[in-house]
């Protein structure tokens, strides 16, 4: 048996040494494959942001008492929100939002200071501009947490007065300050990696068939199974470099903190760059050209990872049949990990079947390919 592992390791050792040179050579590729994920971060990191930052504000006080005024001055030294000025109509309101001067405007009603002193129910009206739905989401919920604070704080200041009927006090888990990169940049890691290790490996085979290489291996002792193997190896270890270099990119630029085990995290990164790698062999030994296997790896990854992932639109709300898809899209469970280990914390126990959804996808990838390229002529 371990005679038969260090044949079958020295048959498959040249290839290995073949295709690292090949990497090595190609300095621009290298760069491309090392640097590129980690750039597309940066990128979309910062331009996926939906953070409410800045959002201008009017205030309509029919009240204008002390406790309307503290409440305005408290969300104008908000970090989130700027205090644009106090308008006297609702109208003026209208205007302001249908001309893109401010985000939303808040309508403090007469007696105000005194119903709330009197224990009595107090309504706000908030108009916000909805033609962005999440920084709107986004604002609503802001409001309602600064307001909560600011009638609870007010209260205990005043212990003569009653204190409202309810008071809802929401604790959110993994991710308290809202922040779009704890949520965005795992998702972006699982999808910059599935494109770009699946873009590496589908020109390994085709490459060969093209060069008519293909026959020199097919006369040779390697066996299919050896022949994939080999030709994993080296993107394996440059996209597991291109991975690494990804997270630190998340931690230093957008404080992306890793709070689970970061062995674990990289066990799965492995399993997960493998499926990839495995897949875009797959696309390799369909294709007929590198040209071909390129715009094919392309399509069979951007729009099903960006779309079935569940990195961007949340899988829930999707019809069932689209779930359904979802299920063969490997990104879908890799993110799962990732978000688990990343944000939460959590361990194997947790995720284990992500963790078998992925070796059970590599398995079939291989065993695919295998079959292909033995009804092609291989051993």
């Amino acid at each position: 048996m371990i005679e038969k592992i260090f044949a079958s390791f020295r048959r498959i050792l040249p290839i290995i040494k073949k295709e690292f040179l090949q990497f090595t050579r190609d300095k621009r590729s290298l760069a491309v494959f090392l640097f590129v994920p980690s750039f597309m971060l940066v990128l979309f990191g910062y331009a996926l942001n939906l953070d409410v930052k800045n959002a201008k504000f009017v205030v309509y006080d029919q009240d204008n008492s002390v406790f309307s005024r503290d409440l305005i001055s408290s969300l104008s030294h908000y970090e989130h929100f700027t205090f644009s000025g106090y308008v006297s109509s609702y109208k003026e309101i209208e205007g302001k939002i249908e001309n893109d001067d401010i985000k939303f405007g808040i309508i403090i009603p007469s007696n105000f200071e005194k119903n709330f002193s009197l224990g009595k129910e107090t309504k706000i009206q908030i108009l916000v501009d909805g033609s962005q739905s999440m920084i709107a989401s986004n604002i609503i919920g802001y409001l309602n947490a600064h307001i909560n604070n600011f009638s609870v704080k007010s209260n205990l200041k005043n212990v003569s007065v009653s204190f409202p009927q309810v008071v809802i006090m929401p604790r959110i888990w993994y991710n308290p300050e809202l922040r779009t990169a704890n949520f965005f940049i795992p998702g972006l890691i699982g999808f910059i990696m599935m494109i770009m290790a699946v873009v590496a490996t589908s020109l390994t085979i085709v490459r060969e068939k093209e060069r008519n290489t293909i026959e020199q291996i097919i006369i040779s002792p390697v066996k299919v199974y050896e022949l994939i193997a080999a030709k994993l190896v080296a993107p394996l270890s440059i996209a597991f470099l291109a991975a690494v270099l990804i997270l630190v990119t998340g931690y230093l630029l957008f404080n992306v903190q890793i709070k689970g085990n970061l062995i674990l995290l990289f066990i799965a990164t492995i399993i997960f760059l493998l499926t990839s790698l495995a897949f875009g062999v797959f696309i390799s030994v369909l294709s007929d050209s590198q040209q071909v296997a390129f715009l094919a790896s392309l399509l069979s990854t951007i729009i099903p990872t960006l779309v079935f992932s569940n990195f961007v639109f949340p899988l829930r709300s999707m019809p069932e049949i689209l779930q359904y898809i979802s299920y063969i899209i490997p990104a879908k469970y890799y993110l799962v990990i990732l978000r688990g280990i990343i944000l939460k914390g959590v361990g194997f126990s947790i995720l284990w079947e992500q963790f078998a959804y992925l070796l059970f996808f590599l398995l079939m990838m291989f065993l695919i390919s295998s079959v292909i390229l033995k009804i092609k002529g291989l051993k």
